[in-house]
């Protein structure tokens, strides 16, 4: 089981770029925002690696890029366990809930493509963020349907929104969770 790690509103970089996100920013700002806030959830030194733009090829040949995908190489292992992808949408986007749906379908795709033919045994947890500005949902794949379906931890409503400044207490907690069950 991995450390909990403070909450990243305590780090003052992590701080200063949510600042600095505008509407009419690039999607890029909230990447650098997530890719700092994965980054100190899921350090390198503990096997962790956050890759962007990785590539998904569908069964059907259909290919697509996620912006953030986690994985961890568990002691010496040579395989890496991929559990998390965040999808991340512009601040100016946020009132249209078509790209709420647009991210959503993205996740859909990206996760059936890397783990929709996984073998029973080789289920474990895994998740999908979609955020747009600087809110964000959280999603658990399901094996069975293969498709991501509304997650929160244990007594939480799912499909809730989390602003990542508002509620950075439960954005940590749901992270901490993600960390400790993957």
């Amino acid at each position: 089981m991995a450390t909990a790690i403070p909450t990243y509103r305590r780090i003052h970089a992590i701080e200063q770029e949510m600042k600095r996100v505008r509407k009419g920013d690039h999607e890029s700002t909230i990447y650098g925002v997530w890719n700092s806030i994965l980054s100190l959830q899921f350090p390198i030194t503990q096997g962790y690696v956050t890759r962007p733009q990785d590539r998904h090829t569908s069964q059907a040949g259909e290919q697509g890029f996620s912006d953030l995908h986690v994985f961890h190489y568990p002691s010496t292992a040579t395989t890496a366990t991929k559990f998390l992808i965040v999808q991340c949408k512009r601040k100016g986007d946020e009132g249209k809930g078509s790209v709420w749906i647009e991210a959503i379908n993205q996740l859909d795709r990206y996760l059936s493509a890397t783990h929709g033919r996984r073998p029973p045994a080789a289920r474990s947890p895994v998740y999908g963020i979609a955020c747009v500005g600087l809110t964000m949902r959280v999603y658990k794949y399901d094996d069975i349907n293969q498709r991501v379906l509304d997650w929160a931890p244990f007594g939480w409503l799912r499909g809730s929104d989390y602003s990542l400044k508002k509620n950075h207490d439960k954005v940590q907690q749901i992270l901490d969770f993600i960390l400790n069950n993957h």
